[in-house]
């Protein structure tokens, strides 16, 4: 709903002239025309008087008009009782978190109001809100820079609501905001502001701003005029400080007078835009003239050049189907185009026919060779058995030769032993004989030296014989570890074994693939590859297996990114689901299942997600020939971010010391082919996998001597670590036996001690018996004896064990000697064996670079078919093209004329260039008849069009200027009546003190000064303001700005501190005079606001006094 707006007396441009119009009793000057910020030129057409000056018998005709008037209103007004607004006042303001104020609600009476307090009580908070709620800036407060300055300190928002009477008949759309109408406003110190609307219930209507600027011009709210709103800093300036210069630019600006001069000026300058925009009309008016008249006369000879026209126009027939012609001759050319690529598609089948034969006929030789080379493989293996049989056997004889080489040197230990025995038995023996010889003629002293003698080698023999026993416990623990270390030895020797036995196999393979990456793949890969390619349904062709787009550019990394990659290097890569179900199916036909991915094409840029330079990455050691293979092992295996170190350590070191950056996780190479993967888990914390050695055959392209040559190195490793854990088994074997043999001779020389303490015993027994009973015994001699035969006899044991021992050892040798030519013999067998399978390999290698090269032609030969079945379809598409264009030709020239011949020779260029050379010969007319008498009509048309626009501009600028003229006799007088009417009226309100003055006006300089004289009965012009006192000054001042308030027809007046510098007399008088002129205002809201007292001031029906209390910050009603 459009707003009502009010009846404005610049709203009209009609104007009688008629001096009665003019209206003399002014209260205010409005205009809905804005100013621009541009200057604006002055018209020629402008008045030659001053604007700035009256003259001075007209200024005392308004005077005294003026001065009539306003003692008849007064007397009016002292009968009429001063009534409420129905609407455009203020009901009430709220602060909320505003300046110091937490929250602050005022209700405001609808006609006079005094808030007073004392200062710093939070007065002024009042006239602030309600500006900065009903529009105003922030600066026009003097109060604060921005919005933010306002808002309580500690808070961080602050809300204001102002509250405006909407009723009786001039309401503003009480259909929708009812009898009030409440603004409000809420900002924040980050700098929003917003505002809200609403009805008298409370409900939301608007947040707009220019809604509001729409409701303050219809009430006429005049917030942003300094003269309506005089706040603390304003009032000061106006009341004490303001010069003659500022009291006119107060008055103007409160009057609306300077408002509409601008709008004037803006008038002004848009008439000179017209003014120059009508000369350029009127330019190019003849312009449009001249043109038409060309026209016309151009028109009137083409009637005598129609036969010229009938030849152009009969050639234009021609020509239009002469290039029918030229695009029926190109349809055929494309017809035999499409024969001819259809007979080279024969061709092309034919020979892809026989390049099929020729690449089955090599593939079947490709089977037979390789068949060949695994029968060969196949029988290589009984010999390797036989090989290792043989070695087992030969490492059998050889432990066993050893064992009897042991047994040797124990039974020479054993002989050493005996015949040092005899030689002791020998020496006692004799020692007997002698002794013997002397006991007949002995002492007894002679057998007391003895027998302590013996005592002392029996106490001497149970030493020996005690500590001997105890080295027993030792020799048994000795020998349960060493069959402990011996059982350990035999562990890890199996499995050793059989590592040797895969590196064997990994370099049969090696040597026998060549570097052919079938071998690694699943046997029926070839078979699938080849369904894939003669497939065509598939909506782009699918890559695979991966591994046949990689190449490992260093080697020694194969067994750890092929372990690591694992099954993803055998995927199928496809763009859409359709095309994997449809791969799926074609796996299953050739029963060669494979995984299957679907990825999507695009460059996958890694530059800035990579790790430093310096270090290897999966993605820098591998060269990949596709982009989605590329982006499959990005997004899958992180390969830009798996860092690959040689040196585990360093590779540990760094990962721990710090995160590093744009990696993941780490490779590092351990023995056996196998590896380790670091990476980060849970905390940072870094976590370390065990990557075993990868044993199947390579499925990346890669340098196959390399591999052949690391992969002997590695099976000699193997072989070398597999002879150390044998030889270690046969030392752990060795010293089994050589325990087991120390625990034997152990035992027998426990026996030993036990009969040489018992034969010790003896001896002792028998001297004490001799010493006892003075007999000598006789029967020791025969005991020494035969102690020595038993020794003789134990040493021709040794002896013939000894033989023995020889004839074992030479025996076991020979059983080497064979074994070591029958593995000579098996070795030479399988040396040709493998000098025929590596025969074979060459001859196979060759079969399949023949087969690879006759599937190489029979791929070229369909791609060959693919490329023109291609090629006739783009000429089909050119075909049908051309069918098109012929229909589109014949049918546009047909809408020129039914088809006509052609003459004979003639083409589209030659009548092309007749009809040019025609053309030129009518050039001097400017086109056909029809064109020129269309032309004609358009120039007449648009001549006629513009003649009235200029006129209609010329009548608008006439329009505007005489009602610029109008209005601005209008304006001089509004000015003349308003400054009559504010003389008036302050030389009134002075003379109500016994005050007389008069109020000096000067529109050419722009000042506005006063004269005032205190006392009434002295004869003269008046004092000055710069001479009066400060309460004369002030009260002087308070009657001009009543004086300009009567002058104005704002429905609100604002007024801060106004008696600041008037004493208690002068205060007194002016709330006086203050409340008296706003009583005259009926209908006129006043919000005046005072530190001072209001003792002599009681509050009436049409005056509310609201006090202020410093301690609560709460205002009191009276």
């Amino acid at each position: 709903m459009a707003p009502r707006k009010r009846p404005s007396p610049a709203d009209g441009v009609e104007d009688d002239g008629s001096e009665a119009s003019e209206v003399i009793d002014v209260e205010s000057a409005q205009s809905n025309l804005r100013q621009g910020p541009s200057k604006r030129a002055r018209l020629s057409y402008r008045d030659s008087s001053d604007r700035g000056s009256d003259a001075p018998s007209e200024d005392d005709v308004v005077f005294q008009e003026q001065e009539t008037q306003f003692h008849t209103q007064q007397r009016s007004n002292n009968h009429l009782s001063n009534t409420a607004a129905d609407n455009g006042i203020l009901e009430s303001v709220s602060c909320t978190n505003f300046m110091c104020h937490g929250y602050l609600e005022v209700a405001l009476g609808p006609l006079i109001n005094f808030i007073i307090g004392h200062n710093g009580s939070g007065k002024s908070a009042v006239l602030t809100a309600i500006t900065i709620c009903l529009g105003g800036k922030a600066t026009a407060t003097n109060r604060g820079q921005s919005l933010k300055s306002f808002i309580k300190e500690g808070t961080e928002a602050a809300v204001l609501s102002v509250k405006i009477k909407n009723k009786g008949e001039s309401a503003y759309q009480t259909d929708v905001y009812g009898d009030a109408i409440i603004v409000e406003r809420h900002f924040t110190r980050s700098g929003t502001s917003s505002f809200k609307l609403k009805n008298s219930l409370g409900r939301l209507i608007s947040t707009k701003k220019a809604d509001l600027e729409e409701i303050c011009d219809f009430f006429a709210l005049q917030i942003d005029n300094p003269m309506n709103v005089l706040t603390q800093d304003m009032a000061r300036q106006f009341l004490s400080n303001s010069t003659p210069q500022e009291k006119y630019k107060f008055f103007m600006k409160g009057t609306q007078l300077e408002h509409l001069d601008g709008d004037y000026l803006q008038i002004e300058g848009n008439l000179d835009i017209i003014d120059q925009g009508l000369a350029t009309l009127l330019a190019d008016l003849g312009q449009y003239e001249e043109a038409a008249r060309k026209a016309k006369a151009t028109l009137a000879m083409s009637e005598k050049h129609e036969s010229l026209r009938k030849k152009i126009t009969n050639m234009s027939q021609q020509m239009a189907w002469s290039q029918v012609e030229e695009q029926e001759q190109k349809l055929a050319k494309a017809d035999e185009e499409l024969v001819k690529i259809t007979d080279k598609i024969g061709n092309a089948k034919q020979k892809a026919d026989q390049c099929s034969e020729t690449y089955d006929a090599a593939d079947r030789g490709f089977r037979e060779a390789d068949g060949v080379v695994k029968d060969l493989q196949l029988s290589l293996a009984p010999h390797d058995e036989r090989k290792d049989q043989a070695k087992k056997e030969h490492d059998k004889a050889k432990a066993d030769a050893m064992t009897v080489q042991t047994e040797q040197r124990s039974i020479k230990d054993y002989m050493k032993q005996t015949n040092e025995r005899i030689k002791r038995a020998e020496n006692d023996i004799q020692e007997e004989l002698r002794r013997l010889e002397e006991v007949n003629g002995g002492s007894n002293a002679r057998l007391l030296a003895e027998i302590e003698e013996k005592r002392s080698e029996l106490a001497e023999a149970r030493s020996r014989m005690d500590n001997h026993d105890g080295a027993l416990q030792h020799l048994e623990a000795e020998h349960r570890h060493a069959l402990q270390n011996l059982e350990k030895s035999k562990e890890p020797i199996p499995r050793q074994r059989k590592e040797v036995q895969e590196c064997e196999e990994r370099l049969n393979r090696l040597a026998r693939d060549k570097g052919r990456q079938e071998g690694a793949y699943h046997a029926n890969l070839p078979r699938l590859l080849r369904a894939i390619r003669e497939d065509g349904g598939f909506r782009e062709t699918p890559v695979g297996p991966i591994g046949y787009h990689v190449r490992l550019l260093k080697p020694s990394w194969s067994g750890i990114l092929e372990k690591s990659l694992g099954a993803t290097l055998n995927t199928f890569i496809v763009t859409s689901k359709p095309d994997q179900i449809r791969l799926s199916e074609v796996m299953n036909r050739c029963q060669c299942q494979c995984p299957i991915m679907i990825g999507n094409n695009g460059h996958v840029d890694t530059s800035g997600h990579e790790p430093d330079p310096k270090f290897d990455t999966s993605l820098r050691v591998l060269e990949i020939d596709n982009d989605l293979v590329r982006k499959q092992l990005i997004i899958n295996q992180m390969i830009e971010q798996t860092m690959l170190h040689d040196d585990r350590k360093e590779a540990v070191n760094l990962m721990s010391d710090s995160r590093l950056q744009n990696v993941k996780q780490c490779f590092t190479p351990n023995k056996n082919g196998a590896g380790s993967r670091y990476s980060y888990g849970w905390g940072g914390n870094l976590v370390e996998n065990y990557i075993p050695a990868y044993k199947g055959t390579a499925r990346m392209k890669t340098d196959v001597e390399f591999q052949i040559s690391d992969c002997r190195s590695e099976l000699q490793r193997l072989r070398n670590e597999l002879n150390d854990l044998e030889r270690t088994q046969r030392e752990r074997q060795t010293d089994v036996k050589n325990c087991e043999q120390a625990i034997v001779r152990h035992k027998r020389e426990t026996r030993e001690l036990r009969i040489e303490v018992q034969r010790l015993e003896g001896a002792v027994e028998d001297i004490q018996d001799r010493l006892d009973s003075g007999a000598v015994e006789e029967g020791k001699l025969d005991a020494l004896k035969q102690g020595l035969d038993e020794a003789k006899e134990e040493l021709s044991t040794h002896q013939a064990s000894f033989g023995d021992s020889v004839i074992a050892k030479d025996k076991a040798a020979e059983v080497l000697k064979t074994l070591r030519d029958r593995m000579s013999a098996i070795d030479t067998e399988t040396a040709d064996i493998k000098a025929k399978i590596h025969k074979a390999e060459v001859k196979s290698v060759k079969v399949s670079e023949r087969r690879d090269a006759a599937l190489r032609d029979k791929n070229s030969a369909f791609a060959a078919i693919k490329q023109q079945e291609d090629a006739y379809k783009v000429a089909e598409g050119v075909r049908n093209d051309q069918a098109h264009t012929v229909e589109c030709f014949i049918e546009e020239a047909s809408k020129i004329c039914d088809r006509v011949r052609v003459d004979r020779g003639e083409t589209t260029h030659t009548l092309e260039a007749k009809l040019d050379k025609l053309s030129t010969d009518l050039k001097t007319l400017g086109g056909s008849r029809h064109e020129l008498a269309v032309e004609a009509t358009r120039t007449l048309k648009e001549y006629r069009h513009a003649k009235a626009h200029v006129e209609n501009v010329e009548t608008l600028a006439q329009l505007l200027k005489s009602t610029l003229v109008n209005r601005k006799d209008r304006w001089k007088s509004f000015q003349r009546a308003i400054t009559a009417r504010a003389r008036v009226q302050f030389m009134w309100m002075l003379s109500e003190r016994n005050f007389r003055g008069r109020l000096l006006a000067n529109h050419k300089e722009k000042k506005l000064d006063l004269q005032v004289e205190p006392d009434a009965t002295k004869v003269g012009k008046g004092r000055e303001a710069k001479t009066l006192s400060g309460g004369e000054k002030s009260f002087s001042t308070i009657c001009l700005l009543l004086s300009l308030w009567d002058a104005m027809g704002a429905p609100v007046r604002c007024l801060d501190e106004f008696d600041v510098f008037m004493d208690s007399v002068n205060r007194e008088v002016s709330m006086r005079k203050m409340i008296e002129a706003a009583r005259y205002s009926i209908g006129k809201q006043f919000i005046l606001i005072t530190p001072g007292s209001m003792g002599s001031v009681h509050s009436a029906n049409d005056v509310k006094i609201i006090k202020y209390v410093v301690s609560v910050l709460h205002p009191s009603h009276h």
